[in-house]
C-alpha cells in the first residue's frame, strides 16, 4: 500500500547518532553495545570504507566508516568518534560514526518513506525518515551496511 511504511522494531525504540550533524538512527534490536575510539587493525586491499578490524574480547569484526559509506565529507582531523557494534543477519560490524545520541520512543506511524529526491545509492541504506522535535531522524537498515543486503540480492559492495 503505497505510504504505508513497514518499520520492523519489536521496541519501538531506536538508537539515535550524529553523522556531520546529520541525525540517524538503528533499531535497538540491531545494536549490541556502544564503545569509544578504539584501536583499529588495518586490512590491506579492504574497500575504502573498511578503516579496520575491532578485536572486541575476541571478535574479530570489520570497522566501516559510516561517513565514507554513505559518501558524507571525511571527519576533520583530530575528531573524536565512538563506535556502534551492530548486529546484521550476518556478522556483528562496528559502525564508526561521530556521536552518540539517545535511545528514542520511534512509533512506526510516525516514520515516513525516503523523499523520491534521494539518489538510489542512498535509497540503499535508509528505509524512512522520522520528522521529530525540529529534526528529521534518517532511519538505516543494519543488513546494507556491510554490503549484506547487496549480498542477498546477488550484487557486489
Amino acid at each position: 500500500m503505497k505510504g504505508r511504511l513497514e518499520v520492523e522494531s519489536d521496541s519501538g525504540r531506536w538508537v539515535t547518532f550524529y553523522l556531520a550533524q546529520e541525525l540517524l538512527a538503528v533499531r535497538v534490536e540491531d545494536v549490541q553495545e556502544v564503545l569509544h575510539q578504539q584501536p583499529l587493525t588495518p586490512v590491506p586491499l579492504a574497500p575504502s570504507h573498511i578503516l579496520g578490524l575491532l578485536n572486541l574480547r575476541g571478535q574479530i569484526m570489520p570497522a566501516v566508516d559510516l561517513r565514507r559509506r554513505l559518501g558524507f565529507p571525511p571527519r576533520a582531523e583530530g575528531a573524536t568518534s565512538a563506535l556502534l557494534v551492530v548486529k546484521t543477519q550476518e556478522e556483528l560490524l562496528s559502525v564508526v560514526v561521530d556521536d552518540i545520541g539517545d535511545v528514542m520512543e520511534l512509533p512506526q506511524p510516525q516514520w515516513k518513506p525516503p523523499p523520491d529526491t534521494l539518489s538510489a545509492g542512498h535509497r540503499t541504506f535508509l528505509f524512512g525518515i522520522c520528522p521529530i522535535e525540529g529534526h528529521v531522524v534518517l532511519g538505516l537498515r543494519a543488513g546494507a551496511l556491510s554490503g549484506e543486503e547487496d549480498r542477498a540480492q546477488g550484487g557486489t559492495t
